[in-house]
């Protein structure tokens, strides 16, 4: 029998009735493999040593953070064994900007339609080579990547409470930062892009949304070989809230100082070492980084909807 793997993250709702329709629809058909994470990192621990049992569907359940670890310990794996393997994103968190761009896992029913429709597509992975206690660490993003503005944001949200809901701790997080936050100095070197000056926002994305939502990366295709670089030189609140819609629509912002490119890989710096720094829902390390795609390092499911 093919095996699927949940990691799950730890504070699920209703994890008893999830368990529940893990077997109602795959015991049967599948070796099970059902693990809940205990802490921050702890979903990379458990994949690697998942990986070494040959599974054929992994699947993170979670928000973005859940499945960016799922990617990492994944990527921890050798080639050998990520090949058979099908990533999968179970979005039951308070972002899920990947699944926005691959699509969404509507039930435990539509994932078990989907598998046995057995298509499949590929996902490019980002590798960030950065600094961290002033050693060198590589980590992998599926998302989204940004230094500056949206870093900050990060911060605020693992300090905060979801008492309100994701989706207004988000948009308050977010005002919090335009209202606190200094432009920082930043070096952007590409193949094709070289960018000196200081900024509110750098975003180095692979999926089209981040911050829960908004389209930031109109153009970004997941298995393209390419990221979408966002410079946000000056914004205020006003033409945040103004273009709010525009960016829910993941339509591009005409504001002179917010520039558009695409490239495959970069440098970035600055002289100010402890900006904050964003990867998929995570702060991470310092500057200075290297950022490169891993075209179709991964397969994931393709999405579709189901009539009933």
């Amino acid at each position: 029998m093919k095996k699927i793997a949940f990691i799950v993250r730890g504070n699920l709702s209703e994890p008893d009735k999830f368990r529940s329709n893990i077997s109602r629809f795959f015991q049967k058909e599948f070796d099970v493999y059902l693990r809940f994470t205990r802490h921050s990192g702890h979903a990379i621990q458990i994949v690697e040593e998942l990986m070494e049992q040959g599974i054929d569907y992994l699947v993170g359940v979670g928000g973005d953070g859940t499945f960016s670890e799922v990617v990492n310990g994944f990527m921890l794996a050798p080639e050998s064994c990520r090949k058979n393997t099908v990533l999968i994103a179970f979005p039951r968190g308070s972002g899920n900007d990947f699944s926005r761009t691959a699509g969404k896992v509507q039930s435990m029913e539509h994932l078990y339609h989907l598998i046995k429709r057995g298509v499949t597509k590929p996902l490019d992975l980002v590798q960030v080579t950065y600094q961290e206690d002033g050693q060198e660490k590589i980590r992998y993003y599926d998302n989204s990547f940004d230094i500056g503005l949206g870093g900050l944001v990060c911060q605020f949200m693992n300090k905060s409470g979801r008492t309100w809901g994701s989706n207004f701790t988000y948009f308050y997080n977010i005002i919090r930062s335009f209202l606190l936050f200094k432009r920082i100095p930043v070096e952007l070197t590409s193949e094709n892009l070289n960018f000196k000056g200081e900024v509110l926002l750098v975003v180095v994305n692979n999926g089209r949304y981040f911050g829960s939502g908004l389209g930031i990366a109109p153009d970004a295709k997941l298995d393209d070989g390419k990221l979408n670089v966002i410079i946000a030189r000056k914004i205020n609140i006003i033409q945040f809230l103004f273009f709010m819609p525009w960016l829910k629509k993941a339509k591009p912002i005409p504001v002179n100082e917010v520039f558009y490119h695409e490239i495959s890989e970069c440098q970035i710096s600055s002289m100010q070492p402890n900006c904050p720094i964003e990867m998929d829902g995570e702060v991470i390390g310092q500057v200075p980084l290297t950022i490169k795609v891993c075209k179709h390092v991964a397969q994931i499911l393709a999405i579709e909807t189901f009539s009933s």
